[in-house]
């Protein structure tokens, strides 16, 4: 039997998906790269924003299409988008075969027995890789999230934040290894809080020195530290290990004093400028991304510019900038007034056209710099990859002309010869 799985959604969606694909090939269903051609299609969907959602619906009813002319073919839907609107999904789409919120154990051995194949026992002894490269791999280490900030719904579709087991996590890095990783990136909602849900202090750092010891693993990037929860100790302490990269990934969403508060976020102006001054100063090569949110209720024109301001005045490395989208469920999707859609479309183009040239500026320092890049992919005689500060589907990519015998998966030393808001050039460093 032939299955394909669509991921929609977030890196922490792509881990979920991986270990679901693992599971039906190890009981000998196999891989099809074409959706048409497939058996059993899956969706992973993502209920996040609206943007997010008008995609799962997209695809739900693209997958619906695909199955009128495909006989043989059932389609199999879950994920945060069915969590959220699962009564409304059964009634309206009744032509998906199979629905479910989050697939448990017994729900995907049901899916895999569906197509009679020998065993539904996960068999590990072997590692496929369907949805990132084999050099590069998502390490998921938590579910859920604690932190309620007021304009989230992550909350009510994941539930409160849960740590995952050391040994499990070690164990699926180990696979990840195996099977080529030499780049991981650690993900949850906020790996800040990992080990804290046990009643302790954060265990990030232990877990992450053990991650660093395992062989064939080489750069190790952290995602999602939020604010709150993030102290200049905390930095020093993961930063310090052996194969973490200088990538700094914490999701400020504002500056403004009041914003913050309206937002929940538990942190302050003063704080995040703290946490930025301690890195630029202790980590010359720090990259930092962040995200913003444009449009919260009640975000006056005063708020924005302060917003603006801290960007000119503490310029970011990577930031992606989005338009506040109220969601069901959620405290700010109550507040007013409400900032009109008009508003918030010229206060996000305004933002990212100041950090389109702020990090243009940035990236021309680079020019006739050495660094190291991780090799995705050659594609007609050219190589193309990431250097330190830019994570795989996210961030800058660099492109290298004459790449010789370098492969996928190389990490290798370039001088950069170019330099955009988005893109580098490079010579390889023979």
């Amino acid at each position: 039997m032939k299955f394909h799985l669509i991921s929609l959604g977030c890196s922490k969606n792509t881990a979920d998906s991986e270990k679901i694909a693992n599971r039906f090939v190890a009981a000998g269903w196999q891989w099809v790269s074409a959706p048409a051609s497939a058996n059993l299609l899956l969706i992973n969907t993502c209920g996040f924003i609206n943007d997010a959602k008008e995609e799962s619906l997209r695809t739900i009813m693209d997958a619906i299409a695909l199955k009128n002319t495909a006989n043989a073919m059932k389609t199999a839907v879950f994920g945060c988008l069915v969590k959220r609107y699962h009564a409304e999904i059964a009634q309206q789409i009744p032509e998906i075969d199979y629905l479910y919120e989050f697939l448990t154990d017994s729900e995907l051995d049901f899916l895999i027995g569906s197509g009679n194949t020998a065993t539904a026992t996960p068999d590990y002894s072997q590692s496929w890789r369907f949805f990132t490269p084999p050099h590069t791999g998502i390490l998921k280490i938590a579910e859920g999230c604690s932190n309620r900030c007021s304009y989230c719904a992550i909350p009510g579709i994941r539930g409160a934040f849960y740590s995952f087991p050391e040994s499990e996590i070690l164990d699926e890095a180990r696979r990840l290894a195996a099977s080529g990783a030499r780049e991981i990136s650690v993900v949850a909602q906020d790996i800040t809080r990992y080990g804290t849900d046990n009643g302790g202090a954060c265990t990030l750092p232990g877990l992450v020195t053990r991650l660093a010891e395992i062989d064939g693993i080489d750069w190790i990037r952290l995602h999602y530290m939020h604010p709150r929860g993030l102290t200049t100790a905390l930095l020093d302490n993961l930063y310090s290990i052996k194969k973490v990269l200088p990538y700094f990934d914490i999701p400020f969403q504002h500056i403004s004093d009041r914003i913050l508060g309206a937002m929940n976020r538990h942190t302050s102006p003063d704080h995040i400028k703290k946490l930025i001054t301690h890195i630029r100063s202790t980590y010359p090569e720090a990259a930092i991304r962040t995200t913003f949110i444009v449009g919260f209720p009640g975000e006056k024109k005063k708020d924005f510019d302060d917003l603006v301001g801290f960007i000119e005045e503490y310029p970011l490395d990577r930031v992606g900038a989005f338009m506040y989208s109220p969601e069901e469920g959620t405290e700010a999707s109550l507040m007013h007034p409400q900032v009109s859609k008009a508003t918030k479309q010229a206060r996000l183009d305004q933002l990212m056209t100041l950090q389109q040239l702020i990090l243009e500026e940035r990236n021309l320092r680079l020019v006739g710099q050495t660094q190291q890049i991780i090799v995705d992919e050659i594609i007609e005689g050219k190589a193309r990859g990431r250097t330190q500060a830019d994570a795989y589907e996210v961030d800058n990519t660099t492109t290298i002309d004459n790449p010789g015998k370098i492969r996928p998966g190389d990490i290798v030393k370039v001088k950069i010869t170019a330099a955009d808001a988005y893109d580098f050039k490079a010579e390889l460093i023979k």
